[in-house]
């Protein structure tokens, strides 16, 4: 059985974190990494997600739960009729709302993804790394919930993963990292059946750049810097030896059996069974 998270402590460190929360969003924040490396890895997780909302329209009601700052909420208003983003943090979606200021067709909700009143049903649903601080009882009691809500399409999963098994962290950090066959098990238990898994690459970057900055800022003159100067120097110099230092090292790596970067990031697609 998972050790159980304490969800008053997930809300504080999202709280915090959200002093800067677009960044924070894609976990970016400690590490200093900046705005460019957030943009290239959601670049790189819209190649993912787009063609699996290949059937929304113009016409088309989509959920988005954990919504954040609204990065991907925003994208998903241009392209349906009514978009509904929940969050926990309502420091989160303050810089949600200022970003959705002119978007008509977007409602907010501050709230338990699993308690608040909601209109559906939906065509969609994106969860966007929600999973990974729910216990393993309230992350089935959400599937289930979004399975009734959304009876006909595609939901969505990005979760930071591990390569097997589970590991929970309740010091500083509350969060769960599970594997995608733990997920697989879950959706089972909700009513739902992957239909689809894919690495999130975007996310293998920026990975790969925290753990070097995590690296660099254990040298003594280094570690009492700022974290965006370590932080932004480094992701560009990354990014012009990308070929090498974001491919082929990493790729090395994982083929030597080391699990460098510890974690990965998945997306799945799941639907009604």
């Amino acid at each position: 059985m998972e050790s159980q998270l304490n969800y008053s402590a997930v809300r504080r460190y999202w709280d915090t974190a959200a002093t800067d929360a677009a960044a924070a969003s894609y976990m970016a924040h400690e590490q200093g990494l900046p705005q460019s490396c957030v943009r290239h890895r959601f670049a790189r997780e819209r190649a993912i997600v787009d063609p699996w909302f290949d059937r929304l329209t113009s016409a088309s009601s989509l959920l988005d739960v954990g919504c954040g700052a609204g990065a991907w909420t925003t994208l998903f208003a241009r392209r349906c009729r009514r978009v509904v983003g929940i969050d926990m943090s309502s420091k989160m979606l303050t810089a949600a709302r200022a970003q959705l200021e002119d978007v008509g067709n977007v409602e907010l909700i501050e709230g338990d993804a699993l308690e608040v009143p909601l209109d559906g049903p939906f065509d969609g649903a994106f969860v966007g790394g929600v999973l990974m601080y729910m216990n393993r009882d309230d992350a089935v009691r959400l599937l289930t919930r979004l399975r009734l809500l959304v009876p006909a399409g595609p939901i969505v999963l990005r979760e930071s993963t591990v390569r097997r098994g589970v590991e929970v962290k309740n010091a500083d950090y509350h969060v769960v990292y599970r594997s995608p066959s733990e997920y697989a098990a879950i959706a089972e238990d909700s009513g739902l059946k992957v239909k689809a898994v894919e690495r999130n690459r975007g996310y293998a970057d920026m990975e790969v750049a925290v753990e070097m900055v995590n690296l660099v800022r254990r040298l003594p003159v280094i570690g009492q810097r700022q974290p965006g100067l370590v932080g932004r120097p480094l992701w560009h110099a990354l990014r012009l030896t990308a070929p090498i230092s974001l491919r082929l090292v990493p790729r090395a790596i994982e083929a030597a059996g080391i699990s460098w970067p510890h974690l990965t990031n998945h997306f799945m697609r799941l639907e009604s069974e």
